[in-house]
């Protein structure tokens, strides 16, 4: 019993030592993302992964984006075409599309299982953070699931 215990104990440590939203800017892979917003509304970017940090700036809808960590539910930014740039914003205020026959897995590294393939087209899916290579995200068909950004599609 004491046994089991232990061992259950020591899934649960594994399982939260892998939260997408606790790693600072360059803890994951850059991946290229852009604002999920309605068309004409810009995303404010601040200085730090808080509502009370400063603002920096703002972003259209069609800002291309690199995706480089994460923060308690914020997203570490750069402007594709000014690196120089960079910033936090709500992760969940970020979407990425996702190629045909992707595998989507329930969880990052070797203790995740692959749940499903994408579908045959390109899906697009809202960022919930990011994990080394891996990229945490949820849609409305799969539910959040995990990528693997280093597959090849």
């Amino acid at each position: 019993m004491i046994g089991t215990l232990a061992v259950l104990a020591g899934f649960a440590v594994v399982e939260r030592s892998v939260d997408a939203r606790t790693g600072p800017p360059g803890s994951c892979s850059q991946t290229d993302v852009h604002p999920l917003l309605p068309s004409g509304d810009m995303l404010a970017v601040r200085s730090g992964p808080t509502l009370f940090s400063p603002e920096i700036g703002a972003l259209r809808r069609d800002t291309a984006l690199i995706l480089s960590g994460g923060q308690s539910g914020w997203a570490h930014i750069a402007i594709a075409d000014a690196p120089q740039f960079d910033g936090w914003v709500p992760a969940d205020q970020l979407w990425v599309d996702v190629e045909a026959s992707r595998a989507l897995y329930s969880q990052p590294g070797p203790m995740g299982r692959m749940l499903v393939m994408s579908d045959g087209d390109a899906e697009s899916f809202r960022v919930l953070g990011c994990h080394g290579p891996w990229l945490h995200v949820i849609n409305a068909r799969t539910g959040a699931v995990w990528i693997d950004r280093r597959q090849s599609s």
